[in-house]
């Protein structure tokens, strides 16, 4: 059975220790302690992180009631040997102040809305908690933010005790533990009480600031993602950052960014508006121009033309009007993004099925594509051959519709 010292001190990040036992987990070799301050993946906190005997920890795991050190490569390590373990502090720090700040805010949305905390996570970059609520409101966040930022700054003590199970009832406990034995209490004094085994920090001071970052609906509760302490001011200076560049782009200052992006995205939108209804008209203008140059094939009129820029949008769109035409198939591609897109398309009064149409013709080209018997799309091959593919699946088209 491995000690497990961080109970009783998180802050220690160099010990020494004797190996127990060597094996393996996942294929790398693992190694057991008498005594360690590693933590365990437990409670939704990671593991930590370090250097045993001069190797990496790269997992820390309970397996059967059995803590093992999983390190990288290859090890020397016996069972006897003398060995020191270095924790990497910052990993362990920001998980402290993660946890601990989740503690604090669990409690808070508890007091002030009556909301439970029904799981937590906590990520690389962000921590999350589940409330047993459908929905939050926008004032109810910021009311929760703004009050475990005052609690935080207050620095309340965050002591940790073992209390019996006799003496569990004593604890106003926020939710009741699932073990039978006695309880390990991460107390915030006289404010949160909580059975937890993992790692905290001295004070809610060490938690500030914190911030809740968004809320989520998840199968009728909602995920709040948070960030504490260090987290929480490396997001605010990036954010910071991006939001001096934005005044920078507009030459304004960063309090008239949001009007300034707000007339920017009306004044694109209006834009956009304008080219689409200048595009239909060329589009339109076009059409009516391939319609007449376009030869007759019996009572066939067939239209093909490729594009250079055209977008795939644009293509549809001539290929709707060019199949409102009576006996008319419309052979089209383009060359946009540099690649090239093949798109046919009949009337509905002409019997060919476009889609085997320019199966056939890509499968001659080393391209795949297919689609319905009106309409259908494809590429896949080199842009060089766009005309040709064209010349291509025209005369295949009038064959097929000689047969």
């Amino acid at each position: 059975m491995t000690t497990r010292l961080y109970y009783d001190d998180s802050y220690c990040t160099t010990f020494d220790a004797t190996v127990t036992a060597v094996g393996e987990t996942g294929g790398r070799p693992a190694v057991q302690l008498d005594r360690t301050f590693f933590y365990p993946t437990s409670g939704g906190q990671p593991y930590d992180t370090g250097t045993l005997a001069g190797a990496d920890v790269i997992d820390v795991l309970v397996q059967d009631d059995t803590l093992w050190h999983v390190l990288a490569g290859s090890t020397a390590l016996v069972p006897g040997q003398m060995v020191t373990g270095s924790i990497d502090w910052q990993r362990r720090y920001d998980h402290m102040q993660q946890h601990s700040g989740q503690h604090l805010l669990s409690q808070v949305f508890y007091r002030l809305f009556g909301f439970e905390t029904v799981s937590v996570h906590f990520g690389a970059t962000e921590s999350t908690l589940d409330l047993d609520a459908a929905a939050l409101e926008q004032n109810q966040l910021a009311a929760a933010e703004q009050e475990a930022n005052r609690l935080a700054y207050s620095a309340l003590p965050i002591i940790t005790y073992t209390v019996t199970q006799e003496a569990l009832a004593t604890v106003p406990l926020r939710r009741p533990p699932k073990v039978t034995s006695d309880v390990r209490i991460v107390e915030i004094t006289a404010y949160d009480y909580s059975a937890c085994g993992g790692t905290h920090v001295h004070t809610t001071a060490e938690i500030a600031p914190i911030k809740i970052v968004r809320q989520e609906r998840r199968r009728g509760q909602t995920r709040v993602t948070f960030l504490c302490g260090l987290r929480a001011t490396r997001d605010y200076a990036e954010k910071h950052r991006l939001l001096v560049e934005a005044a920078n782009v507009f030459s304004t200052d960063i309090t008239a960014v949001p009007a300034l992006t707000q007339r920017s995205l009306d004044q694109v939108r209006e834009l956009q508006r304008q080219v689409d209804t200048l595009t239909e008209q060329l589009v339109a203008f076009e059409i009516r121009e391939l319609l007449a140059a376009a030869p007759m094939n019996g009572d066939l009129r067939v239209v093909q033309k490729v594009y250079l820029d055209r977008s795939v949008d644009a293509l549809k769109q001539a290929a709707g009007l060019l199949r409102s035409q009576p006996r008319t198939l419309a052979l089209l591609g383009t060359q946009g993004g540099g690649k090239l897109t093949l798109l046919f398309g009949r009337s509905d009064d002409v019997g060919l099925h476009a889609g085997n149409l320019l199966r056939d013709t890509l499968k001659a080209f080393g391209g795949n594509g297919g689609g319905r018997p009106e309409l259908a799309q494809g590429g896949g091959v080199d842009p060089a051959q766009a005309a040709a593919m064209l010349d291509y699946a025209h005369n295949l088209a009038i064959t097929q519709t000689k047969e």
